[in-house]
């Protein structure tokens, strides 16, 4: 049964990479010879060397392409200076492909064991090469990153369910929920991951690196299929008055940006953060409900104040 033509090819490319600084340090070599060093025929090394024919430094006239010479059965090359050193690889290419296979291994899923194992096999060889004090200092991404990331892939593809907890950091605040993955982006050199989020009940976009956990949901699960904490959990209603940096204040706080009204309510999880992002609007937007913001914002203004040594009043 003969090889595949995509493993055929790897091969032949090796091979010829191969012939190059073979033939440079055996100048005059028959053909016979060379088909017998390289456990090929005659045949195969004539097709090799007639496609190296036409290999050389770009531009690609006669000038720059290598000079082979074969036809008397004897073997010569000149010109060959960007392919005539040994095929191998330096430490630090080694060491790139040792941070590339972790990083692949930790992406693969935990049922593709054969996959792993073959990956690992080629692990232990290039760590040998590179030697083991180099490959014990490797680090690749954070391993539970990789398993979270692993088990979005999985739910992905067999369009499962996962609980996830996700620290918000424009709410300041850290919510467990449970969310049908939909599809994994790149965006700014940022992973997100699209999904339909059961805890607001509508599509949401979540930072990769901002899920805390990720566990696989069952179908007998009740969190799956009624989400994790209740929608109020938690929950503040504050009202707001708007006089400036409309928008800003808007998308801040998630509402409408198209609302032509200066007075908003909105629900929040943490007034804190809510205290915090209206201070940070320099007096563009203040806090009229309840009454607790108000005086937490009061009381801190008047701290900032006593702080540039003036007065509340």
């Amino acid at each position: 049964m003969s090889k595949p033509k995509a493993v055929q090819g790897v091969e032949r490319i090796a091979r010829m990479l191969d012939l190059v600084p073979y033939i440079s340090s055996h100048q005059g070599i028959s053909l016979e010879e060379l088909a017998e060093a390289f456990t090929s025929s005659q045949a195969h090394i004539t097709e090799d060397l007639n496609t190296l024919w036409m290999c050389g430094l770009p531009g690609y006239t006669p000038l720059e392409l290598m000079e082979l010479s074969f036809e008397s059965g004897f073997v010569t090359i000149r010109n060959a200076q960007t392919l005539q050193k040994p095929r191998s690889m330096s430490r630090d290419e080694i060491l790139a492909l040792i941070l590339g296979l972790e990083y692949l291994r930790d992406q693969v899923p935990q049922a593709n064991e054969s996959l792993t194992l073959q990956m690992g096999s080629l692990l232990s060889r290039l760590s040998a090469l590179a030697g083991a004090p180099v490959h014990e200092r490797v680090a690749t991404s954070m391993p539970a990153l990789a398993s979270i990331r692993s088990h979005i892939a999985e739910a992905i593809e067999h369009r499962g369910k996962i609980g996830i907890d996700y620290h918000s950091l424009v709410r300041d605040v850290v919510t467990t929920r449970v969310i049908l993955p939909l599809n994994i982006y790149i965006e700014n050199d940022v992973e997100y991951v699209l999904a339909f989020c059961n805890l607001a009940r509508a599509h949401r976009t979540f930072r990769l690196d901002r899920i805390l956990s990720a566990t696989v949901e069952t179908a007998d699960d009740p969190s799956a299929i009624s989400g994790t904490q209740p929608i109020d959990s938690g929950k503040v209603e504050i009202g707001l008055e708007i006089s400036d940096r409309k928008r800003d204040v808007l998308e801040s706080f998630g509402l409408d940006a198209k609302d032509q009204s200066s007075i908003a309510s909105v629900e929040v999880f943490n007034t804190d953060w809510a205290t915090r992002t209206v201070m940070s609007m320099g007096g563009a937007v203040r806090i009229t409900s309840p009454r607790n913001c108000v005086e937490s914002i009061s009381a801190r203004a008047a701290k900032a104040l006593i702080g540039y040594g003036l007065s509340a009043h």
